[in-house]
């Protein structure tokens, strides 16, 4: 495993901010989300903060963010305000990276979500 997936303990995997991961959704299966959580935090405790994504039509709102072609293989949308934290013992499977440009997005639809803008 790449040192930067494990933590200071080396205790295991740890995710990386702007990442996706395969994890499950109750009984909807397994989704994809994204590591929207700071990489010091990701390391120190045992959860990491995500949002999920979904090819589901959504409404235009600030708090989705639509993917586009430079995040293939991903299409569709992130919804920002599903915010949740995901536990590294879920993760299935390390899927890719978005784009910095859709990370610059994420950031701002977070941000609404939150009501911090």
């Amino acid at each position: 495993m790449p040192p930067e997936y494990l933590d200071a303990h080396n205790r295991g995997f740890v995710a990386v901010r702007g990442r996706v991961y395969l994890a499950p959704l109750g009984e909807a299966g397994h989704k994809y989300w994204l590591c929207v959580s700071n990489n010091v935090r990701n390391r120190q405790l045992g959860e990491f903060l995500c949002v999920r994504l979904t090819t589901t039509p959504k409404p235009v709102l600030p708090t989705i963010v639509e993917l586009t072609p430079a995040d293939r293989p991903f299409s569709g949308r992130i919804v920002c305000d599903d915010l949740g934290p995901i536990y590294p013992d879920d993760v299935r499977e390390d899927s890719g990276a978005l784009s910095a440009a859709t990370m610059r997005r994420v950031d701002a639809g977070v941000k609404a979500a939150l009501a911090l803008t």
